[in-house]
C-alpha cells in the first residue's frame, strides 16, 4: 500500500502496457484514472481494478490535444482534488518503410508521443503546483530513443520500427531532464522507463533475432515494468529526478 491516498492518471491505459500499469498503482492503494481515447474501453479497464480503499475512474483523453488534456486535469481537480501521480504512457506508431514515410505520419507520431507527453506534464504540474504536495511525473521512452533499431532482426514481422518513433522517445528522454530540473523547485519529480522489447505475439523469427542480441536471452513481458513504475511514483524513490531507467535485460550493455 505504498501509494495509499495518491491519485494517478495513467494515460493510454488501455493498452498492453498502460493496463498493467493502471493495476500496478492500484494494487498499492492508489485512486486510478484510467485514460485513453475511447472512454468505454476505459470504463471496462477501470472495473477490472482492484479496489484497495480507493475508487477509479474512465476517461477519454487524446493527448494531442491541447484542449482534451485540459479538459481532463480540470475533471480530475473537480472530482478527485488533486493528482500526485501520472505516467504518460500513450504512444503511437508507423510501420511503413521510411523510404514511403508521408510527413503527415511523421509529424503525427511527434505529435502524440512527445507533443502529447508535453502536454500532459505541462497541464499535471500546474494542478501539482497549485495543490502544494508535489508529484511524480513518469514518462515512457525506449530503447530506440537511445540507440537505433537493427533491421536485420526483422524478418518475419511487419511491425517494422520507424525514425519517427526514436526520434519522439529520443524527445521524451531529453524533455524528462529538463523538466526534472525546472519542476524539482516544486517537489514534483521527473523521470523515465525505457523498455526494451516486450512480448506481444511478435512471429518466431523476429523473438528469436531479438533475443539473440539480449544477454538474458529473450525478450521482456509486459508486468516486467511494473515495480519501476511503482517505484518511481512512491515515496521510495523521493530523491530522484531526471533520471532514464532503461529495462531492456542488458541489451544496450553490449
Amino acid at each position: 500500500m505504498r501509494l495509499q491516498g495518491k491519485v494517478a492518471m495513467v494515460t493510454g491505459a488501455v493498452g498492453q502496457l498502460g493496463r498493467q500499469f493502471c493495476r500496478a498503482l492500484a494494487l498499492e492503494g492508489a485512486e486510478v484514472w484510467v485514460t485513453d481515447l475511447d472512454r468505454q474501453r476505459c470504463q471496462q479497464v477501470a472495473e477490472e481494478l482492484p479496489h484497495r480503499g480507493a475508487s477509479h475512474h474512465a476517461l477519454a483523453l487524446d493527448v494531442g490535444e491541447p484542449q482534451s488534456v485540459q479538459e481532463a486535469m480540470a475533471e480530475i481537480k473537480q472530482v478527485s482534488a488533486a493528482l500526485d501521480i501520472v505516467i504518460n504512457n500513450a504512444g503511437i506508431a508507423v510501420f511503413t518503410p521510411f523510404e514511403e514515410r508521408s510527413f503527415e505520419d511523421f509529424m503525427r507520431v511527434l505529435r502524440v508521443n512527445t507533443g502529447g507527453t508535453f502536454l500532459c506534464i505541462q497541464q499535471a504540474a500546474q494542478l501539482m503546483r497549485q495543490q502544494g504536495r508535489g508529484g511524480s511525473i513518469i514518462n515512457l521512452g525506449s530503447i530506440y530513443g537511445e540507440v537505433s533499431s537493427d533491421p536485420r532482426i526483422y524478418t518475419d514481422c511487419g511491425r517494422k520500427n520507424s525514425e519517427c518513433y526514436s526520434a519522439s522517445k529520443a524527445g521524451i528522454i531529453m524533455m524528462t531532464r529538463y523538466f526534472a530540473v525546472h519542476l524539482a523547485p516544486f517537489g514534483i519529480r521527473v523521470n523515465c522507463i525505457s523498455p526494451g522489447g516486450i512480448f506481444n505475439q511478435q512471429g518466431e523469427d523476429f523473438v528469436g533475432n531479438y533475443s539473440r542480441g539480449v544477454p538474458m536471452a529473450r525478450m521482456g513481458q509486459e508486468e516486467e515494468l511494473n515495480g519501476a513504475a511503482v517505484f518511481l511514483a512512491s515515496d521510495e524513490s523521493r530523491y530522484m529526478t531526471g533520471q532514464n531507467l532503461i529495462i531492456d535485460g542488458g541489451r544496450l550493455s553490449w
